[in-house]
């Protein structure tokens, strides 16, 4: 997978804390970096606004996702439609539905995957928080690449297929909207997303560094024989700040992650053993 820094200059945590409170506070979320992993199909047909799927076109088989519209396309539908997200977050169909239009971006929703009768604006669907609360969620708007994004990577959380623009996020100090958690994506950027069930671990407990889970907001997944006191493979570790001093304790120092971070966050790193 490539991986391309954003083309912003690099700024300061309270400046870059503050645009992002910002950009939450107005519910904008998008950004610029290309992931070869991206979905890119766009369907043939465009969905005939009924929200039925009736002329489908699938890019992954029976499993979805089926794109009858493409969300990061300017005009997917027709002028009163909205391409919205349809079925199971495991299995999501895009479709254009009536748009119905009247909440904020990130604004408190409830998710309508029968009939993407959700409240939520233009680009934007209600994604539940996650399956155990499936009535309540965000309005967050809905993407192919990280090109359909601005300040945000194209990114489909945990236990999901749907690609949205995840807000990127200052680890040390997040502002993410609520019910949501600043975490690791891609080795060394953050972003706002729903956590996993299973994402609670703290210092030294075990987690998937495969699949960079199992770890609580404030923690990352590293190799098990790099973290002080893990047993496991791979165990969470306490994220720090790269430009303070003797802050980790038990033979760890504070060290700089896999990849360059993006702007604005040149002094995330987390504890762990030097080798």
């Amino acid at each position: 997978m490539a991986f391309f820094r954003l083309a912003l200059p690099p700024v300061s945590r309270p400046f870059f804390l503050l645009s992002l409170l910002s950009l939450l506070g107005l519910a904008a979320c998008q950004t610029a970096l290309v992931d070869d992993n991206d979905v890119t199909s766009s369907a043939d047909d465009v969905g005939d606004g009924d929200g039925d799927s009736s002329s489908t076109t699938s890019s992954g088989g029976d499993e979805g996702p089926v794109f009858n519209c493409d969300p990061g396309e300017a005009m997917p539908c027709p002028s009163d439609q909205k391409c919205t997200v349809l079925g199971p977050p495991s299995a999501p169909v895009y479709d254009c539905v009536p748009d119905d239009g009247f909440r904020l971006p990130y604004e408190a929703c409830t998710p309508a995957p029968s009939n993407g009768q959700d409240g939520c604006p233009l680009g934007f669907a209600c994604l539940a928080a996650s399956p155990d609360s499936p009535d309540q969620g965000l309005c967050l708007e809905l993407c192919s690449n990280d090109n359909d994004c601005d300040l945000a990577l194209c990114s489909a959380a945990p236990e999901t297929k749907v690609k949205v623009c995840a807000a990127i996020c200052d680890p040390l100090a997040p502002a993410c909207p609520q019910t949501q958690d600043c975490q690791r994506i891609r080795q060394s950027a953050f972003v706002c997303q729903f956590p996993a069930a299973g994402d609670k671990g703290t210092q030294a407990d075990a987690c998937d560094a495969q699949l960079d889970a199992g770890c609580a907001e404030g923690f990352v997944c590293q190799t098990g024989q790099i973290v002080p006191n893990c047993t496991d493979t791979a165990c969470c570790t306490t994220l720090c700040d790269l430009s303070e001093t003797d802050i980790c304790g038990d033979s760890a120092l504070c060290g700089p992650l896999d990849l360059d971070p993006l702007p604005g966050l040149e002094d995330v790193g987390a504890c762990y053993i030097p080798q």
